[in-house]
């Protein structure tokens, strides 16, 4: 028995159509708005150096200023700042920024020389355009409520994207190619619908993906729940506790340089690339170190390192992770198209453009539809042509 064939007949398909053309109307502009900022992501760091030259870019040398003192010229510059991370240069001619948040909670980097420990300037996420757009498609710039309300539409994506397929299977009888190619010399109506539904089948995978992943970041409890009972294994990724203090009459919390040479030990031949600084809800060093091959640009082995004394805490490599561990890193390589290298980063950049182009031929079609039918309001007025 064909595909086809084990498709339910008119009701299946009138439900699958009323649940493809209402998520649609509801969702496009939306999914259009977060498709295309997350195009614009993609090369998020190229585009940063390409817009901040003069923050990003540095003369190269030999000599290294200590990160500590970079880091405290930063603090003393922005003295109501929280700072973040560090990141870390891994080629010649390339600065060290710190990301934090000012005194308003506004994301922003500042930039400083390694070799010469000038401060080269700062750039919030209100003045800096690829952070905004970031902001935007993370969190449509509403902070937690607007990543869960990013959430709530991924996974309303994917019942469109699987509705679209259920309707995208020929009839029983059919033949397969009506639906996979685009008859061009047709009229437009059906010109319209042929290419809305060829091009839904085939970026349809890539774009579940993408919508999927999508839908981990606001709500990760239930993947990690998912990926450990799938595999069963521990999914658990949180930092280790900074133990006891293993330092006698001295308190405060040691340098980074300090906490780069405990790394430098681990995967010597790997440069640390970006290190989690502590803070109040962070209390020990985390350094990042990526090995080639590795999906996530900016490594997926983990070096954690007590505050107090600077002694090695727990190393996580990401050849001893668990299956469940390896699912759940998979997940933002996968959703941002770094998993593949520069080849899938182009083709994702070129996805994001797909669901503009679904949009308007689907809404289209159906108002031309809809339109060559006066008088009717059913929705039966605006279904697919038969095939």
């Amino acid at each position: 028995m064909t595909i086809a064939g084990n498709i339910p007949h008119k009701g299946f398909r009138r439900a699958a159509f009323l649940l493809h053309l209402g998520a649609g109307l509801f969702l496009g502009a939306w999914l259009v708005l977060v498709s295309l900022s997350g195009s614009l992501i993609v090369f998020r760091a190229e585009m940063e150096d390409a817009l901040h030259r003069p923050l990003t870019r540095v003369p190269a040398g030999t000599n290294t200023v200590p990160i500590q003192r970079l880091l405290d010229l930063a603090r003393a510059a922005h003295p109501d700042a929280t700072f973040h991370t560090a990141n870390l240069p891994t080629r010649a001619g390339r600065s060290v920024s710190f990301w934090g948040h000012d005194a308003q909670g506004r994301s922003f980097h500042a930039y400083a020389d390694p070799h010469t420990g000038r401060l080269l300037g700062s750039a919030s996420a209100d003045r800096n355009p690829t952070e905004w757009v970031y902001l935007f498609h993370a969190q449509l710039l509403g902070g937690e409520l607007g990543e869960r309300i990013n959430g709530l539409g991924a996974i309303a994506w994917v019942a469109l994207i699987l509705s679209g397929l259920a309707l995208w299977v020929p009839r029983k009888g059919r033949p397969w190619r009506d639906a996979l190619l685009v008859r061009w010399q047709a009229q437009s109506r059906r010109r319209l619908y042929d290419i809305h539904r060829a091009a839904g089948f085939w970026t349809a995978a890539p774009l579940l993906i993408v919508a999927i992943t999508g839908a981990y970041f606001p709500f990760k409890a239930p993947f990690r729940w998912l990926a450990q009972a799938v595999t069963s294994s521990s999914a658990t990724e949180d930092p280790p506790g900074p133990g006891p203090d293993r330092r006698t009459g001295t308190h405060g919390v040691v340098s980074l340089d300090a906490v780069l040479a405990t790394a430098s030990r681990i995967l010597p031949s790997a440069p640390s690339n970006w290190i989690r600084l502590t803070g109040p809800d962070r209390h020990v060093f985390t350094v990042r170190k990526r090995l080639p091959g590795e999906w996530r640009m900016e490594g997926q082995n983990l070096i954690h390192i007590r505050p107090s004394d600077g002694t090695l805490l727990r190393v996580d490599l990401h050849a001893q992770s668990t299956p469940a561990q390896r699912i759940l890193r998979a997940l933002f390589p996968l959703h941002a198209g770094t998993f593949g290298g520069i080849t899938t980063r182009i083709l994702w950049t070129a996805l994001g453009l797909v669901p503009a182009g679904l949009f308007v031929t689907g809404t289209l079609h159906w108002w031309k539809r809809a339109r060559a039918r006066p008088g009717t309001s059913s929705p039966e007025a605006a279904s697919p042509p038969r095939t």
